[in-house]
């Protein structure tokens, strides 16, 4: 799998760098429908309701406030159960930075087929930062996570079997913290520039989608990899990859080594995976932050959706 740009030049920022940002625009609360929810899935609690609002929310967090931005399709029908994707910002960036411009693709290719979510994580007292995982922020932005799927369920009509988790750098490792500790519960995870460093007991093997940059200065490649073997192992995948990963990871280094660099991303499937737990590796050659190839490639959004809704319905769960 090949999506090439040859005439863009990879020095170019992924997204501006921090600075104000434009409000998230409500929509009104929209009309119950008379359809049942769609066969085959596993609809929420909020199937059959007014949809709760769009645009900024909020939720108490043990002392804090923690905000989350909810996106719905412009024809939402309260009597479909829809795919719910979360998607994680990097450190030092916002919610609304991740869906106006970081997490490239992520809005315009998944708007009008799921419901979206951008949470801003919280921080702790003494942060000079935002992010997501480290031992000091981790156990608030689990709890946060849980408040808010908990209010998505109930608020909206998602489809609780076709839940799913991207982020870039912090946001992909926290994706792959979430992926771990409750794999069971996630169709499928999509770390872009994450890591899984020092990983827990884990449980499940969603699918996987592992986007990395070639060049990645932040979080280095090995790292990425890690995390992909972890899935790996998890799902019973082989070694073995179509196409082969040499040739994958060659055809990206010629394309960072071209003067001017052509952005380039490109991925290999593993084979013998069990079901429903497929796993994909990307590579890319997009600059990135500091033109290192850190961060969200521009077409990232779309080769996430792509993936995720070709993944099978998860085997009938018991009643």
């Amino acid at each position: 799998m090949l999506v090439s740009c040859a005439a863009c030049n990879s020095t170019a920022p992924l997204a501006p760098p921090p600075g104000p940002h434009r409000s998230a625009v409500g929509e009104p609360r929209q009309s119950i429908a008379a359809s049942k929810p769609s066969v085959g899935a596993k609809p929420s609690k909020g199937c059959g309701k007014p949809a709760g609002p769009v645009g900024e929310r909020q939720v108490a967090v043990g002392s804090q406030t923690g905000l989350y931005i909810v996106s719905l399709p412009k024809a939402y029908d309260p009597a479909k159960a829809y795919p719910l994707g979360f998607a994680f910002h990097g450190r030092t960036r916002s919610h609304k930075d991740c869906q106006e411009a970081d997490c490239g693709g992520f809005q315009q290719a998944l708007s009008e087929e799921a419901v979206l979510v951008y949470m801003q994580s919280l921080r702790e007292p003494g942060d000079t930062g935002s992010g997501w995982e480290r031992p000091a922020e981790r156990a608030s932005n689990l709890q946060f996570f849980e408040l808010v799927l908990g209010q998505l369920e109930a608020d909206y009509c998602v489809d609780e079997q076709r839940i799913f988790l991207a982020g870039s750098s912090s946001g992909g490792n926290f994706a792959n913290l979430l992926g771990c500790l409750h794999g069971d519960r996630f169709l499928a995870i999509a770390p872009v520039s994450g890591s899984l460093k020092d990983p827990p007991s884990c449980v499940g093997a969603p699918a996987a989608l592992v986007i990395h940059g070639i060049d990645d200065s932040h979080i280095t490649l090995d790292r990425g990899e890690q995390a992909r073997e972890n899935y790996r192992r998890r799902s019973g995948c082989s070694e073995a990859t179509t196409p082969p990963l040499s040739e994958m990871h060659a055809q990206v280094r010629s394309a960072r080594d071209q003067k001017p660099s052509v952005e380039t991303l490109a991925c290999v499937d593993y084979a013998g995976c069990a079901k429903g737990s497929a796993l994909r590796w990307c590579e890319h050659s997009y600059g990135g932050w500091d033109n290192s190839t850190h961060g969200w490639p521009t077409v990232g959004g779309q080769v996430i959706w792509d993936f995720v809704k070709a993944l099978p319905l998860p085997l009938p769960q018991p009643p």
